[in-house]
């Protein structure tokens, strides 16, 4: 437990973000009311989507970036025979002891731009190829921080750090709500698209039907907002009651619905408790996203008025342009699917700006790391790539942006089977907007016991400081998003303690 909370960070988890329906609980939500005075900088008339992929378990970056350069020397030695990514494939082929679960993979260059010195895993040929278009950026050296630190403050105690290092539940919360230093009960995404439905509706423009803040993979701290809902949906689709229809769906409707959209009014006069009146309008708002929400992805079936891009979303992940299933595709591939047709009912839905959640799960890869990771590779790369095929197709590639990220790193040096918890990691960010074929940041020295290393002596395993704190990535996102410079302040209340508010990635 935290020394800084009086009650355990999973009990915490679930009282923030505690849905029904999808929707968060409105008492359990952060209160920024302070931020009503600031004024977008942006014309919010347009569309533009964040999408978060979250690499759930702590992502063993150093095996998805690697130094191809006079650096991948130091690299391979550290990592050992068990990690390290070969040259080429016929190194690799050629390797000594196979054994069990042998490391059979190699590094594939990165180009881009320029020739940039480094490699991603073979297994990440998709993200190569976007990398290589100048579609896909990399940001080495991310993590949470509360505030610059160097090696001897580290070590010195001088300067703070995150509390909780290398816990998975403290880190995925200081990600998620970019605020290590205290208590956050919204996160840094919800918290964004708060300030874009106050400046939408200070404008006059329609919010939308549905919520601005979209999850396929259950409750995320990081949508936590004060004025906008979480709204979870499956890849099937709208959730909702079980067996909500016929005379049931009458009832429920008359239970929960306000009077004016089919509620029952003598009940509604009666429902005096304030608890109650907000229970009924939770739910309510639950039925109205899921309907609106239905009819637009239904709008995409074949025969119906949108199935040309239907059709164009189907092409671009390779499968038949039918309502029934998935045809195989992987579970981060089936969430983005889905996120890909959202978007594509924008218009109908009158959405103007939109967050999105989906995650991949397996990446705490303590033991037999080398195929797990190979698999978890190929399938977030792959499913980047169609994703990113699925905005051309909709003729929006540049308004649409999708970026990771991971509990936190994992140590460099190998525990023998696999990697173990560490800080910093190596992040992606993917879209039209995204100036890419560019690594930005700065990559960590990854000589153990370094100046990058928290660790020291004999038992050094490279658990690297950040280069680049979460404040800075997300500001840098936000921005693109629409926020000004006066509201990334109050989104981001630790901006100012660190060196960039924009790292340049997007354009």
């Amino acid at each position: 437990m935290s020394q800084r909370e009086p009650y355990s960070r999973r009990s915490f988890l679930q009282n923030a973000a505690g849905l029904s329906l999808g929707l968060s609980a409105t008492n359990a939500l952060f209160d920024l009311r302070l931020l009503n005075n600031a004024v977008a900088a942006t014309d919010v008339n347009d569309y533009k989507a964040l999408v978060c992929l979250f690499l759930n378990g702590g992502n063993d970056g150093s095996n998805m970036l690697i130094p191809w350069d006079n650096r991948y020397a130091n690299y391979k030695t550290v990592r050992g025979e068990r990690l390290a990514l070969w040259r080429d494939a016929a190194e690799a082929a050629a390797r000594p002891n196979p054994g069990s679960n042998p490391n059979a993979y190699y590094g594939i260059p990165l180009t881009g731009q320029a020739d940039s010195g480094y490699a991603v895993h073979n297994a990440m040929t998709g993200v190569q190829s976007l990398y290589n278009q100048n579609k896909l950026a990399f940001l080495p050296g991310v993590g949470t921080l509360v505030e610059p630190i160097t090696r001897a403050q580290y070590k010195a105690g001088t300067r703070r750090k995150p509390p909780q290092l290398f816990s998975h539940n403290d880190q995925v919360t200081e990600w998620m709500t970019s605020v290590p230093d205290q208590i956050s009960r919204t996160g840094w995404g919800g918290r964004t698209v708060d300030k874009m439905k106050e400046e939408l509706i200070r404008t006059g423009i329609s919010a939308g039907s549905i919520s601005m803040s979209v999850s396929l993979a259950g409750s995320s701290t990081w949508e936590v907002g004060d004025i906008v809902n979480q709204f979870q949906v499956g890849t099937g689709g709208a959730v909702t009651f079980n067996n909500y229809s016929g005379a049931r769906k009458t009832l429920m409707d008359k239970i929960l619905r306000d009077p004016g959209v089919g509620g029952d009014a003598l009940l509604d006069a009666e429902r005096t408790n304030l608890a109650l009146r907000d229970f009924r309008s939770i739910n309510e708002r639950a039925l109205l996203n899921g309907a609106s929400l239905s009819t637009a992805l239904t709008r995409l079936n074949a025969g119906q008025t949108d199935a040309t891009t239907g059709a164009a979303i189907a092409a671009a992940y390779g499968i038949p342009h039918t309502a029934a299933g998935y045809n195989g595709l992987s579970g981060i591939d089936q969430q983005l699917n889905t996120i890909a047709r959202i978007i594509a009912g924008r218009s109908y839905l009158g959405m103007k700006r939109q967050i999105f959640f989906c995650s991949v799960g397996g990446f705490d890869t303590h033991g037999d790391q080398p195929l797990a990771h190979r698999n978890l590779m190929a399938s977030v790369s792959n499913a980047m790539a169609k994703f990113y095929a699925a905005t051309q197709a909709l003729t929006i590639p540049e308004k649409v942006t999708a970026f990771s990220i991971s509990d936190f790193g994992r140590t460099f040096k190998s525990n023998g089977l696999g990697t173990d918890h560490a800080w910093s990691n190596h992040h992606m960010i993917m879209g039209g907007s995204v100036k890419g074929g560019k690594i930005y940041g700065t990559f960590p020295d990854q000589t153990l016991g370094g100046p990058d290393d928290t660790d020291s002596g004999s038992n050094a395993t490279g658990r690297f400081l950040p280069t680049t704190s979460t404040d800075e990535y997300a500001a840098t996102l936000a921005r693109w998003f629409g926020l000004g410079e006066s509201e990334l302040d109050l989104v981001f209340p630790n901006l100012n303690r660190f060196p960039s508010r924009n790292l340049g990635f997007m354009a």
